[in-house]
């Protein structure tokens, strides 16, 4: 079983080569020709993400990482995920679960009405992986050269403004 614990500096590489295998997969899945700007991050990116936002990771016991998941609290009542990703491997494993039931507790601590993210549309799987933890389509958005979906949960009943989400 893996370990989820906060990001450190010294995790850098491990999520560096997480986080472009995952989002070459994803790229290769949807058969796209739009970059990914996953693919793109340098260390110093990460670094920045673990200094200044919520980075948690998944490890084995020997310290592999498996697993990242990244947040920001983008307003006063609001956070967003970015850079989900998992082994491929390890699909389908709890991982990814217990990632994103990191990143919901750690919101929940922070006191926002709602967590959003960006994924592509088409990309089936990851949908029905968001619908399965209760986040529903906001919008959609075309501007990046594919049908960009705005994920939401809320995690009260308040109606937050979701325009600070739709920036991103």
């Amino acid at each position: 079983m893996a370990i989820i614990r906060e990001a450190k500096i010294e995790d850098i590489s491990g999520i560096s080569k997480i986080t472009k295998l995952a989002f070459a997969m994803y790229r290769d899945e949807l058969h796209s020709d739009t970059p990914v700007k996953a693919l793109l991050e340098a260390d110093e990116d990460i670094k920045r993400d673990i200094e200044d936002n919520y980075v948690f990771v998944a490890q084995k016991e020997n310290g592999e990482i498996l697993g990242c998941i990244r947040i920001k609290k983008i307003s006063d009542n609001l956070a967003y995920i970015y850079r989900f990703s998992v082994h491929p491997d390890d699909h389908n494993s709890g991982i990814g679960s217990g990632l994103i039931d990191a990143a919901i507790d750690k919101c929940a601590l922070l006191n926002v009405s709602a967590i959003t993210l960006h994924t592509n549309s088409k990309y089936f799987k990851l949908a029905r992986y968001y619908y399965g933890k209760q986040f529903y389509i906001e919008s959609t958005t075309t501007e990046l050269g594919y049908i960009r979906a705005l994920f939401v949960k809320n995690l009260d009943d308040k109606n937050p403004d979701l325009s600070a989400a739709k920036k991103l």
